[in-house]
């Protein structure tokens, strides 16, 4: 289906004003509280909550639980049995699924005939960071909303400073007489930045994973985990996208003679970290992977 335009919540909520809301809406950003805090102002118009109302007995929450952060079968099923119930208060009702693309194959396979067969006044909105690991099926039932980060451009000053250092770093790796002289200190160097950068990744997604769970209601433990480990992997990769850039940014500076001494280790750097990356998908430990990826730059810099 189709995206809509700027400020797409809006441009539901005048679609349900007109009796034109489609009853599935897949509703995808980079940041977890911010499709939370945005799909609310749909949901709590739909059901005439006020704006500091966070439950009703029409609106029916399924999250991923547990550090796997997966969304069974069995809690599927209980939504959609919730969903064939007649409405406790006469009017619409919602499933407001988070982290949709954290369903495992039997749930998304549940899921999809009640996604195209809904129960009458019944909507379905999807939220998710990974709108393509979800089953192509499913994307296409939906009305797709694209909603704006609020995480653009990071601003804390920790983050600028640490990116000015690595950057520094980059350049004197580069500098080959400076190398003869000293090398030592870059070694350390990559060990620091390793660990300031795992701080900041720390800091920053325990102050968001905090503000998510002040706005979001009900949570269980299991809840709070999954709710955790989605923000800390979602601020995670947020700023190590920003060291792809800062790399790719040191690395093309300079005359042409030297951009293309540059090019094969940029390339090399790149695709470490985003080796890197993957490990991290698969629940390598990020302290590991970092440190693998620092010292790998090491070597590719520092090679002739």
């Amino acid at each position: 289906m189709s995206s809509l335009p700027t400020d797409p919540i809006q441009t539901l909520i005048d679609r349900h004003l007109d009796g034109r809301l489609h009853h599935a809406i897949l509703c995808i950003g980079k940041s977890l509280p911010t499709l939370h805090n945005q799909s609310y102002r749909l949901v709590q118009h739909v059901l005439g909550m006020t704006n500091d109302q966070e439950e009703h007995p029409d609106l029916f929450h399924l999250r991923p639980s547990g550090k796997a952060r997966i969304i069974t079968v069995e809690k599927t099923r209980e939504l959609l049995s919730n969903l064939h119930q007649s409405s406790n208060q006469g009017g619409a009702k919602i499933a407001l699924i988070h982290e949709v693309d954290r369903m495992r194959k039997e749930a998304a396979n549940a899921f999809l005939k009640t996604l195209e067969e809904p129960p009458r006044d019944t909507f379905l909105f999807l939220l998710t960071t990974r709108p393509y690991s979800l089953l192509p099926t499913i994307r296409s039932r939906c009305l797709q909303a694209r909603i704006a980060s609020q995480d653009e451009p990071n601003l804390d000053p920790s983050w600028s400073s640490w990116i000015s250092s690595y950057r520094d770093w980059i350049l004197s790796l580069l500098d080959r007489e400076k190398l003869k002289q000293d090398r030592i200190s870059p070694l350390f160097q990559a060990y620091g930045l390793a660990a300031s950068l795992l701080q900041i990744i720390h800091s920053q997604a325990d102050s968001e994973s905090k503000e998510a769970k002040s706005t979001i209601a009900g949570l269980d433990e299991k809840e709070k985990d999954a709710l955790d480990a989605g923000v800390r992997k979602g601020v995670r990769t947020r700023l190590l996208k920003d060291v792809a850039e800062a790399t790719r940014a040191v690395a093309t500076q300079g005359s042409s003679s030297s951009l293309s001494s540059t090019g094969l280790k940029l390339s090399r750097a790149l695709s470490s970290l985003e080796r890197c990356v993957g490990l991290m998908e698969v629940n390598l430990k990020d302290e590991t992977a970092i440190e693998e990826f620092y010292l790998s730059s090491l070597r590719i810099w520092t090679a002739k």
